[in-house]
């Protein structure tokens, strides 16, 4: 009896699993898309003097939508993937767990300032800009640092092929030094060096999203190591 519980267990678990890992492999593509689109949105529009002249207000509502798409999702990756995490690394998994709601929140916070420029006044409109870059870069760095407890659970337990993470965690590294450049005053946000600089971890990712919708993750190297500690 006890051989046929786990022939019925084995299978639902894998599924499961494999459904989380789409789930957030379509949420890391809501996440990178919405992020990299507002920016686009955004980079040209909030020069103060011309949102003051002309506030376009249709862009900025539509860029403060993706912002608060990209928090959701941002949050709700983590949430999809924290039971395929958690068979890895629980205190890692519940880590990343954090960090990323956290991310969403603050999003949220970025989001709602962003909006607020709509109806700001010309002679406060520059404090209003400021903050949300000031909240947005907080989302990047909460983000970068995330992604160094992901990839080293994606690469020690071959989750996905070892490429991707070590293209994953060398992508937010460089993030998390363009985050911290910008945060002393030496890579203007949104600038081409910025630009340059984040490339990396956001082709990554829609990579990684790839891989998640068409192969999934591979519990192999999770099932041996539980053999290992049993």
């Amino acid at each position: 009896m006890s051989d046929q519980i786990r022939y019925f267990r084995l299978p639902l678990s894998e599924a499961v699993s494999q459904r989380a890992a789409r789930v957030a492999g379509v949420l890391f593509i809501t996440a990178t898309a919405s992020t990299m689109a507002a920016q686009i949105i955004l980079t040209p529009l909030l020069d103060a003097s011309q949102v003051a002249a002309d506030p376009q207000i249709h862009l900025i509502a539509f860029a403060v939508l993706l912002e608060i798409a990209n928090a959701l999702a941002s949050a709700g990756i983590a949430i999809a993937f924290y039971p395929v995490l958690r068979r890895c690394a629980e205190l890692a998994a519940t880590g990343y767990l954090g960090l990323r709601v956290i991310e969403g929140a603050v999003g949220v916070v970025a989001a709602t300032v962003l909006a607020m420029v709509i109806s700001t006044s010309a002679d406060e409109m520059a404090f209003t800009l400021a903050v949300h870059d000031t909240a947005f870069l907080m989302v990047l760095l909460v983000f970068s640092c995330g992604t160094l407890l992901l990839y080293p659970m994606l690469y020690v337990f071959r989750l996905v092929p070892p490429v991707l993470s070590l293209w994953g965690l060398i992508g937010g590294l460089i993030l998390l030094v363009s985050c911290v450049l910008i945060l002393f005053g030496q890579v203007e946000m949104g600038g081409t060096t910025d630009l340059i600089l984040s490339l990396p971890i956001w082709i990554n990712e829609m990579a990684l999203a790839l891989w998640l919708l068409a192969r999934g993750v591979d519990l192999k190297h999770i099932g041996s190591g539980n053999d290992r500690a049993a």
